[in-house]
């Protein structure tokens, strides 16, 4: 069990090195111009061999995550941002080229899309991640190892895992990783007040490897269970996904509007002022 903890740490640890030393791969698609200073990355989790999640009716985790990704682009569009999409096809990216292609197109934000799942059916709500080394709970736990697709890695501090928790440690104290938790805090309180009904299941700190790297506010938003067979259907229909995806959008707006009131440090380097 060491060794396998001691080998994944050291994965998640060269996703932070890969990305900011600004890696990216050539699959940006869905770029959308209209407010150049402002640049949103949307990052529709899974795809290709990676479906993620499959829900009791056979709905899978990356077309759901897609279909989202790609309403909530066009919901931003018509509000003037700048949007990118990490993919928009069925295709799968490496992880650390999420956060590495965010971080070379000097995004402001940076949002992956994913549905949950759980053993029980009955499992349902919203819940909304930003990055720390320390898991908030169990749960969230469970859910960071799934969408890593790989072994649970983080324990709390031991010796195997200390390099990677001084790395994750020192992001804590930067802007970026400050304004991640009103950042998700925003999008779930929309989301909340939107779309879905359901459990509100909190916003919740976990090692996500996809939002390993970013240098800009990131989060991951669950939107609700694929393995809850009422979610499954709202996840899957036209009417549900415009609902999550304009809630998301909103959000974001919410978010970036707070900024226009004052000066703050967002994104790879950028300062926005309003004066």
């Amino acid at each position: 069990m060491g060794g396998m903890v001691r080998r994944t740490s050291f994965i998640l640890a060269a996703f932070l090195l890969l990305a900011f030393t600004g890696r990216a791969g050539a699959f940006v698609v869905g770029e959308h111009q209209a407010e150049p200073d402002y640049v949103v990355v949307i990052d529709p989790g899974h795809g290709g061999d990676d479906t993620g999640a499959i829900g009791p009716g056979g709905i899978e985790e990356k077309e759901v995550a897609l279909s989202l990704a790609l309403k909530v682009a066009e919901a931003l569009k018509s509000s003037g941002l700048k949007v990118i999409l990490t993919r928009a096809d069925d295709r799968f990216i490496p992880l650390e080229d999420r956060t590495a292609f965010a971080n070379s197109n000097g995004a402001d934000l940076f949002i992956s899309i994913h549905a949950n799942a759980a053993a029980s059916r009955d499992a349902n709500g919203i819940e909304t991640f930003f990055l720390n080394f320390e898991a908030t709970d169990e749960d969230a736990r469970r859910v960071a190892a799934f969408e890593n697709n790989a072994p649970l890695v983080v324990k709390r501090a031991g010796e195997e895992s200390s390099d990677l928790k001084d790395i994750l440690l020192d992001l804590e104290n930067t802007g970026a990783h400050h304004e991640s938790s009103r950042l998700a805090e925003a999008v779930h309180l929309s989301m909340l007040k939107y779309s879905t009904g359901g459990e509100n299941r909190g916003v919740k700190q976990a090692p996500f490897a996809v939002l390993v790297g970013a240098t800009m506010p990131a989060i991951l938003v669950e939107s609700g269970f694929i393995s809850n067979p009422g979610e499954e259907k709202r996840l899957a229909s036209d009417k549900g996904q415009h609902r999550i995806a304009r809630s998301i959008a909103e959000g974001i707006l919410g978010f970036k509007k707070s900024f226009e009131k004052g000066d703050s440090f967002v994104g790879t380097g950028k300062k926005t002022s309003k004066n």
